[in-house]
């Protein structure tokens, strides 16, 4: 009867993927032993502050901006040409 164990990654800014215990396993002759995934719903970020704003605000803010660009977008699309979104468009083509 086989056993399955799951390890959590307790501090994940401190774990970065790298394949190596995968290689390692498959060097050992247990090809499958190990596999990482992913937690999909979920990323992490770092937002540092000098202090005139908290992190917090400036997540918020930030996607507050982020959702009137995205809004910018889904009107442009029903009036104006794909090439033509002003700002947007000029950030979209990286300028």
């Amino acid at each position: 009867m086989p056993y399955f164990f799951q390890v959590v990654v307790v501090d994940p800014e401190a774990y970065t993927y790298d394949d190596e215990v995968t290689k390692k396993a498959e060097a050992m002759g247990k090809p499958g032993l190990v596999e990482i995934y992913p937690k999909e719903d979920s990323f992490i970020f770092t937002v540092e502050s000098t202090g005139a704003i908290k992190a917090s605000q400036m997540v918020l803010n930030a996607i507050e901006v982020l959702k009137a660009k995205l809004d910018a977008v889904r009107l442009a699309e029903d009036t104006v040409d794909a090439d033509d979104f002003g700002e947007l468009g000029a950030h979209m083509r990286g300028g």
